[in-house]
Order: structure tokens, then C-alpha cells, then sequence
């Protein structure tokens, strides 16, 4: 089981810390003497068990308790202390256990023997926050408790995340942050405004579920998302290679119908006109790309039925549309094949000015010649 002590003393974390290391079923993912920092990277940890001091100053251990509760991540408690008048307290919120400096070693092995049998019996799925982030058609990020939308205090705090969001697991400058959101702003009032909505947003995504690790460092930010999210799943795959695609075609297609329109909707965001154009264009390449892989194996359904989810989304996609007129002439079904290409020239006419390209044109001659 993962852990995480906070003591405000130095040494009484470094004594703990050696003696949970001793026990081979205990993993010590984090020490600290300053509650922020904890904070800071608790999401990203989630361990499984909190040891805390009670008696600190600024936040003390009980409020600290609280704090940690509120994210939902299915962590124990127990306290660690030298004074025992705050029992009473400590179990009125949830904590496991209470244990009195210095620790008794014997009182510490029955206390992780209750939180293995604790952990044993608990759901596997209940780390499942079910938080997500939807980023293609509409932007939309659900808390985690029931799944409805985030309201955020301020439409600044809600790009800023979905700026994160292109540019996670990487060093970001907080300039290109500020010239990205706030061009029209004088460099010192860009920063001002870039710390108060850093801060707003965390704040709205901690009290919602949304679990992130964003971190700053000598002018940088790194941003790491730890709930699903469309665009993320869907990057991920655009980055990987062809064969992926043949070869986890089930897989490839789950994600390529995460794409329901462009990203970020009609969000007014200039900074990622470039992104959403590279999107749009890696839906078409590897929805083609998975069409075909089914087609050359011979699953002319699941391909007919994806390119109507791809034609769906782009009605103009004319290798899409020249893809099932090809899956009709193969199936020799020709009421089927004639109903698209007459819906397909209706719609190329009334919405492009123009007709079907002079492939499909042929191609509408050759089946509609065969017997």
C-alpha cells in the first residue's frame, strides 16, 4: 500500500518513514514537513494511507484531514501525536486510527493490518472518480460526484485548463501562457491575471473531483491530468503508428467516436485554431485509414457502419463517401448504392456548388450498367 507522512518536525518524519520502510507491504510514495506541498502533489500520488501530525501550525492535522477527505480518493487517516486530547476529534473525521508518539511498533502492525483488510474488501473500481473531460464537439468537464458539468467562476479559469490541456506533460513558460490568453494585456498585469486564475481553477477542479498535478518552477508550468478525457485518448493514438490501427481496429474505433466536432466546440479560443485544425485532419486521415483496414479484412459492416459515424461528422468527406459507394458495389446492392450518391449529389450541389467528383460519377455509371 502506498503511503504519505506530514510532520511539521523533520526528524519525527524520518522516524516514521524508517520504520514503515521495514515492512515489505509498505511503499512510503511521499514525506513532508510542509502541508502545501503535500497538497500539491496528493492528487497525483493517491495513496492509499495519510499518516499526519495534529499539532502544526498554520493548518493542523485535523483540518488538513478534512482537506485531503474532500478530494474523494479513498485514502485512510491516521494520525500520528505527541498529545492525545484531539482522539475525540481525530475519529470525527473518519480517521482510521490514532496513534501516540512515539510510535509503538507493535500498535503500528495492528493498524496496518486493518487498513489491508479495509483495502481487501474495498471495490476495485472505487478509485473510479468518474471525472472526465469532453473537449470534442462541446467542452464540457464533469465532476466527478454525479457526472454533471463544472460551472467555473470565470471563462478565463476555463480556457486556462483547456490550454493545460494541449500543452500537458510539458514545461510551459508562463509568458507564452500570458501571450496566448492575454495578448492585449501589459506583461505585468498578464502575470497578475495568470496566477488569479491558475488559482481559480484549481480550486473549482479540486472542490469538483477533477484530479490534476500542476506544478510551477523558476518561471515554468507542467500540467499533468490524472481523469479521461477525449482529446487526450484521441492525441495519443494520433501519435502512434499505422499499425496500431490494423491491429486494434475494436480499440481505434472506440476513440475515433469520441469525436463529435471540433475541438473545443465554438469555443472562441484563436491560440488553438492550429490544433483543431490538426485534429480535424487526423480524424479524417485515421478514420480513413481504420475504413480500409476493415475493408482489406474483409468486415465490410463495422467499415459501412463507421464511415456513416465519419460521414456524420464531415458530410464532405468525399473518399468517405466514395468508401461505401465501393462497399455497396461489393454487396451488389444496387437501391442502396443509389440512394447515397443521389442524397451525396444533392447535398455536395446545395452546400459546395459543385457535383460528386468524376470517380464517383463513373463509378455511379458501372453499377447502375451491371445486371
Amino acid at each position: 500500500m502506498k503511503v504519505v507522512i506530514m510532520d511539521d518536525e523533520k526528524l519525527a518524519v524520518m522516524r516514521l518513514q524508517q520504520v514503515l520502510e521495514d515492512r515489505p507491504e509498505v511503499e512510503v510514495v511521499g514525506a513532508y514537513t510542509k502541508y502545501s506541498e503535500l497538497l500539491k502533489d496528493f492528487p497525483r500520488l493517491r495513496p492509499d494511507v495519510a499518516f499526519l501530525d495534529i499539532d502544526m501550525p498554520g493548518m493542523n492535522g485535523l483540518e488538513l484531514a478534512s482537506t485531503l477527505l474532500e478530494m474523494e480518493l479513498d485514502t485512510e487517516i491516521v494520525f500520528v501525536t505527541a498529545y492525545d486530547q484531539y482522539a475525540l476529534e481525530a475519529f470525527r473525521v473518519n480517521a482510521l486510527d490514532y496513534l501516540l508518539k512515539p510510535v509503538d511498533e507493535s500498535v503500528l502492525d495492528g493498524t496496518i493490518k486493518r487498513i489491508l483488510r479495509r483495502k481487501e474488501r474495498a471495490p476495485l473500481n472505487k478509485r473510479d472518480t468518474g471525472a472526465r473531460i469532453q473537449c470534442f464537439g462541446h467542452y464540457i468537464v464533469h465532476r466527478a460526484s454525479d457526472g454533471s458539468s463544472v460551472d467555473f467562476p470565470t471563462s478565463k479559469a476555463e480556457e486556462l485548463l483547456a490550454y493545460f490541456l494541449i500543452h500537458r506533460d510539458t514545461n510551459l513558460s508562463k509568458w507564452i501562457i500570458c501571450e496566448s490568453l492575454w495578448p492585449e494585456h501589459e506583461p505585468h498585469k498578464a502575470e497578475q491575471n495568470l496566477h488569479t486564475t491558475v488559482f481559480r481553477m484549481k480550486k473549482t477542479l479540486l472542490e469538483n473531483g477533477i484530479n490534476i498535478n500542476l506544478s510551477s518552477k523558476k518561471g515554468f508550468y507542467h500540467f499533468q491530468l490524472l481523469e479521461s478525457c477525449d482529446y487526450v485518448r484521441f492525441d495519443e493514438l494520433s501519435k502512434g503508428s499505422a499499425m496500431q490501427i490494423a491491429n486494434a481496429p475494436s480499440e481505434t474505433e472506440d476513440i475515433l467516436r469520441l469525436y463529435k466536432g471540433q475541438l473545443y466546440g465554438y469555443k472562441d479560443y484563436t491560440w488553438c485554431e492550429a490544433t483543431r485544425e490538426r485534429a480535424n485532419q487526423s480524424f479524417r486521415d485515421m478514420s480513413k485509414a481504420l475504413a480500409r483496414a476493415y475493408m482489406q479484412a474483409g468486415e465490410y459492416r463495422q467499415a459501412h457502419d463507421f464511415l456513416q459515424f465519419v460521414l456524420s461528422i464531415i458530410p464532405y468527406e468525399e473518399e468517405g463517401h466514395e468508401m461505401i459507394l465501393r462497399i455497396y458495389m461489393h454487396w451488389k446492392d444496387r437501391t442502396s448504392f443509389s440512394m447515397h450518391f443521389n442524397k451525396m449529389k444533392e447535398t455536395f450541389q446545395q452546400e459546395m456548388g459543385y457535383g460528386p467528383p468524376a470517380l464517383m460519377e463513373q463509378l455511379h455509371i458501372d453499377m447502375m450498367k451491371e445486371v
